[in-house]
């Protein structure tokens, strides 16, 4: 039988420990990035954005009534 160097498996088992250390120091600091700038998490920018939604909306639904009633009007006159 051929004896095998444990050498390469010391070798990655202290990398994974050299990660995993690394990534446990980072957590808080990625969750403060996460939580201070993050998509969605500001209510008054979720309440400033429906409003601004809706009354998009609305001028949308005025300008289409506004269209359809023109059309009207043409279809009257003929």
């Amino acid at each position: 039988m051929k004896k095998l160097n444990a050498s390469s498996a010391i070798g990655m088992l202290l990398a994974l420990l050299i990660i995993s250390l690394l990534f446990i120091f980072m957590m808080p600091a990625l969750k403060d990035i996460g939580s201070t700038g993050g998509i969605g998490t500001n209510s008054i920018n979720k309440e400033s954005v429906e409003t601004r939604v809706n009354k998009q909306i609305e001028e949308i639904e005025n300008m289409r009534r506004q269209t359809i009633d023109i059309n009207r009007k043409i279809n009257q006159e003929y």
